[in-house]
């Protein structure tokens, strides 16, 4: 039945891969990819510290302010990232906020960050554990 009648096969060719070979690379492609999707799933499950950025305000032409919440286990200290961008994406402003242990797993914060021009987004980077 996996035979291909010798008139297709004279016309057409035969199969480019013989069928035991393409069901092995076809499990090692499935074996492959479950592997790739539980190393990811595993890698971005476990972060320790989460950050959301809630807003942002152009005070003046050297000062943005953002409002950010963290999300981490009570008692753990982090330092989080923070930069003000311009109109080109370019960095015009960066500073790194110490955030302090607390009790609440969630805690909202609000920085202010110089800036070297006018800043016209900003946004949290990203935070990690101390």
């Amino acid at each position: 039945m996996n035979e291909v009648p010798e008139h297709l096969r004279a016309r057409y060719g035969g199969p480019v891969v013989p069928p035991r070979t393409a069901r092995i690379l076809l499990i090692a492609a499935i074996v492959v990819f479950g592997a790739v999707v539980v190393f990811l799933g595993l890698r971005f499950a476990d972060q320790p510290v989460r950050v959301e950025t809630v807003s942002y305000d152009h005070l003046d032409a050297e000062h943005t302010q953002v409002t950010f919440i963290v999300t981490k286990d009570p008692g753990t200290r982090a330092t989080c990232t923070v930069q003000a961008t311009n109109a080109g994406r370019a960095q015009v402003g960066f500073v790194e906020v110490e955030i302090p242990a607390s009790d609440a797993r969630r805690t909202s914060h609000t920085v202010e960050i110089a800036t070297q021009g006018d800043a016209v987004s900003a946004e949290v980077l990203g935070c990690e554990e101390v």
